[in-house]
């Protein structure tokens, strides 16, 4: 495990953002300025030191405690700049990074690279992307006064130079993960974004072996269920992030073979006639013709991977499973070696990266069962299964999945009578919400060296 007192974070938040038309850093993102949010994320990693790469410009206000502002000291070197800044007045062996303008970065994201004991790039196909990456300070500031004194201020070539010298290596970023790298240059830019924007405000307590305990806020995104109906009829229910919804559908159903062509819709809207909670959240499909929707119906509600087909609030859950009436106890040196033990045991993970698991454990902390599949819902189904085909009590045991955590695997969970989830990566509004009416304890973002609890107690 990496030596947290070696490492420091900084923001790059410089710039004129010309093609913007207003500081980025200064962008409303639901409720508060971008570089606030961005830094909050910095902070949960636990560095020794945040430095904040800053526009002389601009007043940042009181900043955090533990942030440090650093003003660009030439303009138009860019980044490049603003790293070379920082880097010069660090003295920890490795530094995160991370770009205001990467709204839709995920401190889970920030938190593996971290995890990592080496400088770490993320890497596209074509791209390297610098602005969400961990470098070794001492190898990385020698290569940044080079190239300023030949001249090089592109980052895509210093970084090819990096790794080729092997003082970074390159992380290869997933699809799911390239929407993390969504950047904020132009207005444009917020409509690929927007969808992705709804998240929720909530209070946690968040552990980090550095500090302890501390309570603070943060945000979830988004989840909730949305209705398909097509000429009247309930096609499907599937959960998405609001915003969109049109696409979604219209997506929806060019691919399902139910139209040719968006000339097929005669028209799509929410529909205004429900109670207050659900409006929304069911959409009206009107087609120019009539189609038979019988194999739409039964193909969609049989294999749809969201796993609440049917089910259009979370209030309908309860009428199926009952709350946790009996919870167990867990602390923090306890969750903290979850992570290590799963990661072992991810034998055709570490052949092929590919696939999600799920793992059940005993209050003791043994790894009693592992399951990994495709699909993060199919694993924790072959870990249930195989639970009730082994008669294990399920009331006296947590679950730890490998990445982000939805409401279909709380519902899961909660089936299988489970008192305490885990998850490597962040949950979902509506798991937040399914685990803290249910009982539940939810634990996100769990890594050797903290966690957030989202519900129920941790000691």
């Amino acid at each position: 495990m990496p030596d947290p007192s070696s490492l420091d974070a900084v923001l790059i938040a410089g710039g004129k953002s010309s093609r913007f038309g207003e500081d980025k850093a200064f962008f409303d993102w639901n409720g508060e300025p971008l570089f606030q949010r961005q830094l909050k994320k910095l902070l949960a990693l636990g560095p020794n030191q945040l430095w904040l790469s800053a526009n002389g410009d601009q007043d940042y206000g009181e900043l955090p405690n533990g942030v440090i502002r650093v003003d660009d000291d030439d303009e138009g070197l860019g980044p490049v700049g603003g790293l070379l800044n920082v880097f010069k007045r660090s003295e920890a062996e490795r530094i995160v990074v991370l770009g205001v303008d990467l709204p839709l970065m995920e401190e889970g994201f920030l938190a593996k690279l971290v995890d990592d004991d080496s400088g770490i790039v993320p890497k596209t196909q074509r791209y390297w992307e610098p602005l969400a990456a961990v470098y070794p300070r001492e190898a990385m500031l020698a290569i940044l006064e080079s190239a300023m004194e030949q001249g090089n201020r592109k980052l895509q070539r210093l970084l090819d130079k990096a790794e080729q010298s092997g003082v970074t290596r390159a992380y290869a970023v997933s699809e799911e993960e390239g929407l993390l790298f969504t950047n904020l240059n132009s207005r444009e830019d917020l409509e690929k974004i927007d969808p992705h924007r709804r998240d929720e405000g909530l209070n946690l307590r968040r552990y980090r072996v550095e500090r302890g305990w501390v309570e603070e806020g943060d945000r979830v995104a988004m989840e909730e269920p949305l209705e398909v109906r097509v000429n009247g009829q309930s096609v499907a229910v599937m959960m998405r992030t609001p915003g969109h919804d049109e696409e979604l559908a219209t997506g929806f159903l060019l691919t399902e073979s139910v139209i040719e062509s968006a000339d097929d819709i005669a028209e799509i809207q929410h529909r205004p006639d429900l109670d207050p909670e659900a409006v929304g959240n069911s959409l009206e499909v009107t087609l120019k013709k009539e189609t038979d929707l019988s194999e739409l119906t039964r193909h969609v509600f049989t294999s749809s991977s969201c796993g609440v087909c049917g089910k259009a609030t979370i209030e309908s859950v309860f009428q199926q499973f009952s709350p946790i009436e009996r919870g167990i106890t867990l602390n923090s040196d306890f969750l903290l070696e979850l992570p290590g033990k799963l990661r072992k045991q991810q034998e055709t993970f570490d052949r092929t990266g590919g696939l999600h698991a799920s793992a059940l454990f005993s209050t003791e902390g043994e790894l009693l069962l592992l399951r990994e599949d495709v699909g993060r819902h199919n694993a924790l189904d072959k870990v249930i299964g195989r639970s009730l085909r082994d008669q294990i009590d399920l009331s006296k045991m947590v679950l730890l999945v490998s990445g982000r955590i939805s409401f279909e695997l709380m519902q899961k969970a909660l089936a299988g009578g489970i008192p305490a989830v885990a998850g490597i990566s962040a949950p979902s509004s509506l798991a937040v919400k399914l685990a803290r009416d249910s009982g539940q304890i939810l634990v996100g973002f769990l890594r050797e060296r903290g966690f957030n609890v989202y519900s129920g107690e941790v000691e």
